[in-house]
């Protein structure tokens, strides 16, 4: 039970940030917030305790192998009895190449992933369920994941990977990054939008918010932080991060309980991604849905996810 992390070997960390396997039981309903980290995750679940939801605000059983895209939102996860399985965390340029389709679909939702690649990936977490432990899966990914890189064909634009550079690491304004890339801010925006699934904007707010998350985590003062993360003023700070999050800043750090970045909580080392939530809703069963605070809603009429759901074009 518990946690196991491992990063995916050399050839493969341009597109995958690391894996973790994941096996634990709750007696009772867990509710964490997932915050916006700038990655795409892939989740292959081996059991049927995790719950989703969704910009509807609805609480329904994730997919076997689920993926979502870069959001600017929060995303509410329940865990309800056993969650088992496996998580992987892609770059950008990974889940371009990996998906091979518009950005934009995959943004601010969750996928099925047999709707979107086929059931290559349902067939790929049974075979992973069925391994007798981390290492033999982790292998096994690694293994899967370097054949589907080799076949995908789909690569950034030099112009959208040194603009992607020039905003993780804080150095150059948004306009300046632009003007670095020799394109206009219009088609900067399109190509994003294309290969990245948000805009430039977008992603420079996301990138802003964890490098506020982090200083604020360490003790800098929110006014300090406001200042080094390049924010107007404190209020600013405070709006964007409840905005990002749904949390003021003093109620997102009193909710990680002094956690620090990178914790067994956090999908990915040195980052604040997630946090408990106070409350135990009760997902419902296959006969209706419920909302993340655990009201009942009725089954949609044609049974489909609602704004979750998309209409991926497959060719």
């Amino acid at each position: 039970m518990g946690s196991v992390r491992r990063r995916a070997v050399p050839a493969l960390r341009p597109y995958v940030l690391g894996y973790t396997g994941f096996h634990t039981a709750f007696p009772e309903p867990r509710r964490r917030l997932e915050l916006p980290n700038g990655t795409f995750t892939l989740v292959l679940s081996f059991a049927d305790g995790l719950h989703v939801t969704g910009t509807d605000g609805l609480l329904r059983p994730a997919p076997a192998a689920m993926i979502s895209g870069l959001h600017t939102g929060p995303v509410t996860g329940v865990h309800r009895g056993e969650v088992h399985g496996l998580e992987v965390n892609l770059t950008p340029t990974g889940a371009y190449r990996l998906l091979g389709l518009p950005m934009r679909y995959f943004r601010d939702v969750y996928l099925d992933l047999a709707d979107v690649l086929g059931p290559c990936w349902p067939r790929l977490t049974d075979r992973l369920r069925e391994l007798p432990g981390w290492e033999a899966r982790f292998a096994l990914l690694d293994q899967a994941l370097a054949a589907l890189f080799e076949a995908g064909r789909q690569q950034l634009s030099p112009e959208v990977g040194h603009a992607l550079s020039l905003l993780r690491g804080a150095g150059p304004s948004l306009a300046e990054a632009t003007a670095e890339t020799g394109w206009s801010a219009r088609n900067l925006r399109a190509r994003f939008q294309e290969e990245v699934g948000l805009s430039p904007k977008g992603v420079a707010r996301v990138y802003r918010l964890q490098r506020a998350l982090l200083a604020l985590s360490g003790g800098t003062p929110a006014a300090g932080t406001a200042a080094l993360c390049g924010y107007h003023d404190q209020a600013h700070l405070s709006r964007d991060i409840k905005a990002m999050t749904g949390l003021s800043p003093s109620a997102l750090l009193r909710l990680r309980a002094g956690a620090l970045p990178g914790s067994p909580l956090d999908r990915l080392p040195g980052r604040i991604t997630s946090v408990l939530l106070p409350g135990r809703p009760t997902p419902a069963g296959p006969a209706g849905e419920r909302r993340a605070d655990g009201t009942a809603v009725p089954p949609a009429a044609d049974g489909c996810l609602g704004q979750q759901k998309l209409q991926v074009p497959l060719s």
